[in-house]
């Protein structure tokens, strides 16, 4: 959420210097609409995909998983606190738990592998 704050600011705040200081109010608003809509899903499941590979790194390759799927549902529930019970939410929640298990099957793949001798 911090980084859509961000991202908003921001551009109101370079669109503001780009007219004059003077911002196209209609456009900040669409910038704001599409954004939210737009962005804070994909980061979310970037974050989410991320966030499973950091937890799942040292556990054991048979939990895994379970462990991915953990993160989905924190990350989902978190979401549905803080957005409306409808149908895109349920679709975004199950898409953070799917974050979650693809994150936790990744992790493997950057691994540092121990030594051989």
């Amino acid at each position: 959420m911090v980084v859509l704050v961000v991202v908003i600011v921001g551009y109101s705040f370079f669109g503001a210097s780009g007219a004059g200081g003077r911002p196209n109010e209609m456009a900040l608003q669409q910038f704001g609409t599409t954004s939210g809509a737009l962005l804070f899903p994909a980061l979310t499941i970037l974050l989410t995909v991320l966030a499973a590979m950091w937890v799942v790194r040292r556990v054991d390759p048979e939990t895994a998983t379970s462990h991915g799927v953990g993160v989905g549902v924190v990350v989902g529930l978190l979401g549905l606190a803080f957005g409306a019970l409808d149908g895109t939410m349920l679709i975004r929640f199950i898409t953070s738990v799917v974050a979650g298990v693809v994150g936790a099957k990744l992790q493997p793949m950057f691994s540092v592998g121990s030594p051989q001798s």
